[in-house]
């Protein structure tokens, strides 16, 4: 696949027309400064069902989820390390010449292979299980959600410089931001505490990525359906939906087909499943494609059965390539 076609199979998504198959594969996204908001790689390579843990004790990662940081107990050993903590720790960046020289880099090599999106990672809720791990994080959030308001405030103040350095980069049409705020089941925390503390964040950060002429896909892991609403009120372009927490149909029928929709295929599906389940899954993609012009999508799962992950490749010729090209 050529990268002209990536950008224009791309473009027509992202405009919300459909393109001659459903996107897959065919952005990439750049990321500023990973080390502090995102997570790091593994130190190294563990076996599927094991977790590693890092030299430094503050670290696990397995060998399908990545990484994620279990915050640092030494100085985050309860919701009052939490609450004290000094908010110059976190930098509030300034936009200067070696963050954009960095960004120009970390777009221009994207760019010879793929759509290239920025996203940022680390944006308010995430930032917060980064720093200082699940549950130092949710008791001071609980405790005394005012002073840790004021932490967040901190975080969305970083964000902002992340994102107007984005919006100084030539080329940049779609940006994402991420913010886990919802697991399996639902959203992680109340939707008024969600409504007072992170929603106005949202929408101010969306609402200057739109004055630069760009586009928002907003990325959160789980079912964050019931808060979709709220959402849709910060102005978002797009939305992300991890189809083994929600059903894409249900997601998108409240979400407007004025919407862009970026899909992870089931994990269920490719990992314990049998073809004939994948079939039926992007079958059903195919019937959505036709009614709704903006979605892309990429293949969840983190292990294969043996043979899913071919069957996933033909049934997408199949059923989502509507006309083969070169």
């Amino acid at each position: 696949m050529s990268v002209e076609k990536r950008y224009e199979v791309m473009r027509k998504a992202i405009n919300l027309q459909r393109p001659e198959r459903l996107p897959f594969g065919d952005m990439s996204f750049v990321e500023y400064r990973p080390d502090i908001y995102h997570l790091d790689k593994p130190e190294y390579a563990v076996k599927p069902g094991e977790v590693g843990v890092s030299k430094d004790g503050k670290k696990k990662f397995t060998a399908d989820g990545g990484v994620w940081n279990v915050g640092d107990k030494e100085k985050y050993r309860d919701y009052e390390d939490v609450l004290g903590v000094n908010l110059e720790k976190f930098e509030v960046e300034e936009v200067n010449r070696n963050m954009l020289d960095e960004m120009s880099r970390l777009f221009e090599a994207k760019f010879k292979t793929h759509y290239p999106v920025p996203w940022h990672y680390g944006t308010l809720i995430t930032r917060a299980t980064i720093e200082f791990g699940w549950e130092p994080f949710l008791t001071a959030s609980a405790l005394d959600p005012q002073r840790f308001g004021r932490i967040l405030d901190r975080f969305g103040e970083s964000t902002m410089s992340v994102v107007k350095g984005w919006m100084e980069i030539d080329g940049v049409e779609l940006m994402v931001i991420h913010d886990d705020i919802a697991g399996t089941r639902g959203p992680i925390m109340s939707p008024d505490w969600y409504r007072k503390y992170v929603f106005p964040w949202y929408k101010r950060i969306f609402n200057y990525i739109h004055a630069k002429g760009r586009k928002i896909l907003y990325i959160s892991d789980g079912n964050y359906l019931p808060v979709l609403n709220d959402i849709l009120a910060t102005n978002p372009d797009g939305l992300y939906i991890e189809s083994t927490s929600m059903d894409p149909e249900e997601f998108m029928r409240a979400g407007g087909k004025d919407k862009l929709y970026l899909i992870k295929s089931d994990s269920r599906n490719i990992d314990f499943g049998n073809p004939e389940d994948i079939h039926n899954e992007l079958k059903k993609l195919h019937r959505l494609h036709e009614e709704f012009p903006g979605m892309m999508m990429y293949r969840g799962g983190g292990k294969p059965k043996p043979g899913n992950a071919e069957a996933f490749n033909r049934y997408y010729q199949e059923l989502l390539v509507y006309n083969r090209m070169k």
